[in-house]
């Protein structure tokens, strides 16, 4: 596995010459990721010649709110772009980029998961800039706190894309898609995992006529602490304290939700197995 962080890799910061090198790009896709590609680079004086997208309600969306051209024919593309950026689903990335009908001109896809290689033979010079955030339309974000992680097909594309990505983050990491993939399924976990328990919270207070938001303070706080110190650190509740007699009781009150029961079950007799290790 290989992971170069940002302040231990290529040293670019006052190569101009690299950074002027990527100025006109393509977005290829009009979702979330195409919206915020679009938005950071922009902000940024990259000029963006063209949106390529399936969907046309989108891409008039994308159109109206950043005043660009958007096409829906591949045979349309520009082809002297700098930067073509492939923003759709794992499934149709390589689908849509052997469409595109380039050879030479640097074309990257944004997935997580997806491996570099899928870009085989849709373009000589690929690579992959994901963002490692969850993306909604039309939310403002701070760019320079997200990480990015990137990956070329060569030495030179790696540092191309490290240039230009370092116009909106400064936390940038070089990986191959192995780590890559890693690092997505860490962040599935974290996020939209984590999100799914929120769901449950949610249902379990709403039959109660109790708000979600009762909760917003402390789901802060655990976020916060995680970030200050190692989560294993920041554990607490009664299965790392092993309160057998707190933890029967949630069982019995989730015993109408046998979904709900198997999940917090299966959790706390982890949470119970990991600390009893670990001490």
């Amino acid at each position: 596995m290989k992971i170069i962080d940002c302040d231990l890799s290529f040293n670019f910061a006052a190569n101009d010459k690299v950074r002027k090198e990527i100025k006109n790009i393509v977005v290829i896709g009009s979702g979330n990721v195409s919206y915020h590609m679009i938005r950071a680079f922009t902000l940024k004086e990259v000029n963006v010649l063209q949106i390529l997208a399936h969907n046309e309600k989108t891409a008039l969306k994308l159109s109206k709110i950043f005043s660009l051209p958007y096409i829906m024919d591949p045979a349309r593309l520009i082809k002297e772009a700098d930067l073509y950026i492939l923003a759709v689903q794992d499934d149709r990335i390589r689908e849509t980029a052997l469409q595109l009908g380039l050879k030479e001109q640097l074309l990257v896809h944004t997935s997580g998961f997806t491996s570099i290689d899928v870009l085989n033979g849709a373009s000589n010079r690929t690579g992959v800039i994901w963002p490692l955030q969850t993306l909604s339309f039309a939310n403002a974000l701070d760019y320079s706190h997200i990480p990015f992680f990137l990956e070329g097909n060569s030495t030179e594309i790696s540092e191309k894309l490290f240039q230009f990505t370092s116009l909106v983050s400064d936390k940038i990491m070089i990986t191959d898609s192995p780590t890559r993939q890693k690092i997505h399924l860490a962040a599935v976990i974290a996020s939209n995992l984590t999100n799914h328990l929120y769901a449950i919270s949610a249902s379990i207070l709403e039959r109660q006529d109790i708000p979600f938001n009762v909760l917003v303070p402390l789901i802060s706080e655990t976020a916060a602490k995680a970030g200050r110190q190692h989560p294993l650190l920041s554990q607490t509740g009664p299965a790392v304290r092993k309160d057998m007699r707190v933890i029967e009781k949630h069982l019995e009150l989730l015993r109408d939700d046998p979904a709900f029961r198997d999940i917090y079950r299966l959790i706390t007799d982890n949470i119970i197995h990991h600390h009893s290790v670990i001490k």
